[in-house]
C-alpha cells in the first residue's frame, strides 16, 4: 500500500518544494510514497511515476525542449484524471483533493479535503490502502526541519547534473533574482513586488554591510541601464549571465549561480528558495521599510512575505 502524490501545481520550484515534504514524510513514517511525473521532475526509468527513496535517486530534472514539455503536460493531465478515477472507484484505494479548487486539475474524481485535514490520518490510511492525492498543501515543516540534513543530501544528489559544472567563474558574489512577470499579475503577491529604487537600495546596503563587490543578476524582465549604472557608480561589479531557451543550459547556469552564491537576495521566487534551501541558511529580500530583510530558510514558511508562496 502506498501514498501517491499526483499533482501539486506550479513549476520547478514548487515541484522541488513538494518533493522536499514527500521525502520528510517518507523518512518519518517509513511508508512507500510515489510522485507522479510532472513537466519538470520525471522518472529516470521512463515510467509515469517514481518512488521517493532516500538511497535511490530515480528521478531527474526534465531538460526536454519546450515543445516536448508542452506535450508531456497534456499527457500528464490525462494520467492524473485516469489515476484519480481508478482509485475513486477501486475498493482498494481512495482519491483525495486538497486545498482550493485552483490548486488541483479540474474534472478529477476524489473526496475534497479542504482546511484542517490530517496528514496523520492519510498516512495511517496509506498503510492499508492506496491513497492518491492532488492539490497544494501537503506540508509538514516540522518534519522537514527535523530531517533537513537527509533531505538536502537527497535533493542535492538528484540535481547534481545541474550543479556539477562550476559555470560561474566569479568568487564571493551576491546573487540577485528579480521576479516580476506573474507576480505583477496576482494581487495576493503585491507584497512581493518592488520597484527598481527599492531593489537598488537593498542591494547596495547588503553589499556594503557584507563587503561584497560582485553582483550577479537574473531577471525575468529587462533591466534598464540606470539600474546597472546605480550599482557600478558605487564600484560594484555587475554580471548578467547569458542564458538560452534551452532548458538544460538555463537550469545548469541558474542552479550553479544560486547554489554557489555568497548571499542571495530575491523576492521569494520558489525556485530560488528551493535551491537556497540546499546550500544557504538564509536569504534576503528587498524591504520598503528597512534596507533589506533577512529571512531564515527554516522559518521562511512563517515569515512575511515569503509565507505567500513558500508554505
Amino acid at each position: 500500500m502506498a501514498l501517491i502524490f499526483s499533482s501539486g501545481g506550479g513549476r520547478l520550484g514548487n515541484q522541488i518544494l513538494n518533493l522536499i515534504h514527500l521525502i520528510a514524510l517518507s523518512i518519518e513514517y517509513n511508508i512507500d510514497i510515489f510522485k507522479l511525473n510532472d513537466p519538470f521532475l520525471t522518472s529516470k526509468n521512463k515510467s509515469f511515476l517514481f518512488k521517493v527513496e532516500r538511497n535511490n535517486i530515480n528521478w531527474h530534472i526534465n531538460n526536454n525542449s519546450r515543445a516536448k514539455v508542452f506535450l508531456y503536460l497534456i499527457l500528464q493531465k490525462i494520467i492524473i484524471r485516469c489515476l484519480h478515477l481508478y482509485f475513486y472507484i477501486s475498493p482498494f484505494g481512495n482519491s483525495y483533493k486538497i486545498g482550493s479548487k485552483k490548486n488541483y486539475p479540474k474534472l478529477i474524481f476524489g473526496r475534497n479535503l479542504r482546511c484542517g485535514f490530517s496528514i496523520n490520518n492519510l498516512i495511517k490510511e496509506s498503510r492499508f490502502s492506496n491513497v492518491v492525492i492532488s492539490g497544494w498543501g501537503l506540508r509538514d515543516w516540522d518534519l522537514v526541519i527535523k530531517h533537513k540534513k537527509k533531505i538536502v543530501g537527497y535533493v542535492t544528489e538528484g540535481i547534481k547534473n545541474c550543479i556539477k559544472n562550476k559555470s560561474c567563474k566569479i568568487n564571493d558574489y551576491l546573487l540577485v533574482h528579480i521576479r516580476r512577470s506573474d507576480f505583477l499579475e496576482v494581487s495576493e503577491y503585491k507584497a512581493l513586488n518592488f520597484n527598481d529604487k527599492i531593489w537598488i537600495k537593498s542591494i547596495l546596503n547588503l553589499c556594503e554591510q557584507k563587503s561584497i563587490k560582485n553582483v550577479v543578476i537574473f531577471s525575468d524582465s529587462n533591466i534598464n541601464k540606470g539600474f546597472i549604472s546605480s550599482l557600478k557608480d558605487k564600484e560594484i561589479n555587475v554580471f548578467i549571465p547569458e542564458t538560452s531557451n534551452n532548458n538544460s543550459e538555463f537550469f545548469e547556469i541558474f542552479f550553479n549561480y544560486v547554489f554557489n552564491a555568497s548571499l542571495v537576495i530575491c523576492n521569494s521566487s520558489s525556485l530560488v528558495l528551493s535551491i537556497s534551501f540546499l546550500s544557504h541558511d538564509n536569504v534576503y529580500l528587498p524591504s520598503t521599510e528597512k534596507y533589506y530583510q533577512k529571512v531564515s530558510l527554516n522559518n521562511a514558511h512563517m515569515s512575511f512575505p515569503t509565507i505567500l508562496n513558500w508554505n
